[in-house]
Order: structure tokens, then C-alpha cells, then sequence
């Protein structure tokens, strides 16, 4: 995302759903060759990934995600600041306004991004294979990436 030009977005996260993001980032490092070396990355590609779904398939996983255990928390929600590059939010912005446009769906950019965080992690714990593992307690910038198996 270096070369790329990037813009401070506020997201406010459900601490279920910010958890399960942390996770599935983790998991995703060793699960996905793919995978954003970066939180951020990882999240602008989750991002990018729902805002290509139709708007019926946005609120069919939408209304899947209302019950999703993440949902739930006895703790505060906070508000936290991510650099994400200025043609995720477009691509956000165009998708928020067509789900308004063609199925009278209206949501704010961190609904959709807790929505799109739910839909990326179910996605990694099918390629972990069971469930994701708990979320570190504090992201490093870039943690080390699973290896690929020597041949010999």
C-alpha cells in the first residue's frame, strides 16, 4: 500500500467483531499465500472483496451476520483510525450507495465493515480447516508469515 494513496477512515468496532478480525488476520498468514502482510491490508482487502458482491448478496450475508456470536458483547464498542487506500473507500462508498439504491438498505461504513470482517472470516476458518485462533493482544506491524516446506 506504499504506493498507493491512502486516507485516515474511523471505523467503530464491536470488540466481538474487532477480535474475529485480529483472528482471521492471524490465520489467514498461515492459511492464505495471498494475505496482506498488514492488518490494514488484510482489512482493505476484506474491504474490497464485499464491496464486489452484488447488494443482495451483501444483505443475504448481512442478515447471516446479525447472528453471529461476534454480535454479541458486554463491553463498549470504541472507535479506531485506519490509513486504507482511497479506492477501498470508493469501492465502500459505491457499494453503501447501491445497497440504498436497490434495496432501500442503509448503513454506515463501519456496518459494512463489520459485515465485511464477518464475511473474511468465516472465509479463513474454512481455510484453517477449525476454528480461528484466539486474537493476539496486540498486533505486530508485520508478524512472521508461516513458512513453506522445504523440498529437498
Amino acid at each position: 500500500m506504499t504506493s498507493r494513496t491512502t486516507t485516515p477512515v474511523g471505523i467503530y468496532w464491536k470488540p466481538g467483531i474487532w477480535d474475529l478480525a485480529r483472528s482471521a488476520y492471524i490465520a489467514d498468514l498461515d492459511t492464505d499465500p495471498k494475505s496482506p502482510d498488514a492488518f490494514v491490508g488484510w482489512l482493505a482487502r476484506a474491504l474490497e472483496l464485499h464491496a464486489r458482491r452484488s447488494p443482495q448478496q451483501r444483505a443475504d450475508l448481512a442478515a447471516a451476520a446479525e447472528q453471529h456470536p461476534a454480535q454479541v458483547s458486554s463491553k463498549k464498542g470504541f472507535n479506531k483510525k485506519h490509513d486504507l487506500p482511497a479506492s477501498t473507500i470508493g469501492a465502500v462508498e459505491d457499494a453503501v450507495v447501491a445497497d440504498r439504491q436497490e434495496l432501500g438498505r442503509v448503513i454506515a461504513r463501519s456496518v459494512f465493515a463489520q459485515e465485511s470482517v464477518i464475511a473474511a472470516a468465516d472465509q479463513a476458518r474454512r481455510r484453517l480447516g477449525r476454528e480461528l485462533p484466539p486474537p493476539p493482544l496486540k498486533l505486530s506491524n508485520r508478524p512472521p508469515r508461516r513458512r513453506p516446506a522445504l523440498q529437498d
